[in-house]
């Protein structure tokens, strides 16, 4: 009998502690579904509720890890690009040395290609001054990464003319001078230079070069498309028609350039790039000996040399232009 009772008890008691434990089950699958339930609604709003920055930085060790990273990055690419392009051991540029298999009607002198060097000497300086802290914000987000993409496009355009894939030169090149002129809007528009060392290795070389890959692409056109005329005996003679719309064309092309680089950047203008296309133009007289394309080619170069020191005459005199080219009030503040 007594057993018995306490069996009874016992069975009560299991299922006290039973029910007990669903209960507390089933209250916890609550809270987890509730709390379920509230995440997947704030999911639905986070694309309209921006994120804490400490949720969406990343570590200063990490940033300065990946800036390391991309500079080493820019010093690799250069001495590749400098190995593809530069010059030999025997100081030959390689680049007029290649030119030299092409003679068209708009091909420069060889002196022409010092700029080349020229331009290697301050991306030399661009890939050192880099480590500096106050290149920083130029390199990294100036110039960022395609300051490679440039490095790699030229040296393609440089392998595939060497192997006579004229036609894919060209394009390649057109693909340069878009990644060129990316920098070059990057550095005018959101890092001006901020004092002379600035100035030399970082936005120095790059107009260097964007002046330099327009006259390239220019020249790639005429390579790829075009070629010199020659008698049974071997000699140029004077170019056609065709020949000779095609170099006028090209003239008005690369003088409107230089003259607007220096109405892009209104009163600052920017004589670099537009000096190397008067150099350019300049080599071009040089060379051609046909009076239909080298006088004209001089008419251009003398317009592309004088006319980007305008903004510094009109400075001298106290004046400035608007991008109207109206003339201004003397900058007496």
């Amino acid at each position: 009998m007594v057993h018995n009772v306490l069996a009874k008890k016992e069975r009560g008691r299991h299922h006290c502690l039973i029910s007990h434990f669903l209960t507390i089950t089933q209250s916890t699958d609550h809270q987890s579904k509730k709390k379920t339930q509230q995440q997947r609604h704030l999911f639905l709003f986070l694309p309209f509720f921006p994120l804490p920055t400490t949720f969406t930085e990343k570590p200063p060790n990490i940033m300065a890890l990946k800036d390391t990273v991309h500079k080493t990055a820019n010093v690799i690419v250069f001495i590749f690009f400098v190995a593809m392009t530069g010059y030999t051991l025997f100081s030959k540029d390689k680049i007029a040395d290649l030119l030299d298999d092409y003679q068209t009607y708009f091909s420069p002198a060889r002196w022409f290609f010092l700029v080349w060097s020229a331009i290697h000497l301050l991306l030399l300086g661009f890939v050192a001054y880099q480590w500096t802290e106050s290149a920083h914000g130029a390199v990294i987000d100036g110039v960022g990464w395609m300051f490679i993409v440039s490095a790699l496009l030229n040296s393609m355009w440089f392998s595939l003319l060497e192997n006579n894939h004229t036609i894919l030169a060209f394009i390649i090149s057109l693909f340069l001078v878009f990644s060129v002129s990316v920098i070059f809007y990057n550095l005018a528009n959101e890092h001006p230079a901020d004092g002379w060392m600035e100035k030399l290795f970082v936005h120095a070389p790059f107009s260097l070069w964007h002046g330099f890959t327009v006259f390239l692409a220019v020249l790639s056109a005429f390579i790829a498309f075009t070629r010199v005329r020659r008698n049974d005996l071997g000699q140029i003679v004077p170019p056609d028609v065709l020949h000779v719309i095609l170099v006028y064309l090209a003239l008005i092309f690369l003088t409107a350039t230089a003259l607007g680089y220096v109405q892009y950047k209104h009163d600052r203008g920017d004589v670099t790039s537009a000096w190397v296309i008067a150099v350019s133009l300049w080599a071009v007289f040089d060379e051609q000996h046909f009076d239909v394309i080298r006088w004209p080619a001089l008419a251009a170069a003398i317009l592309s040399t004088i006319w980007p020191v305008k903004p510094y005459i009109y400075k001298m005199l106290g004046r400035r232009t608007t991008t109207s080219g109206q003339e201004t009030a003397p900058l007496l503040a």
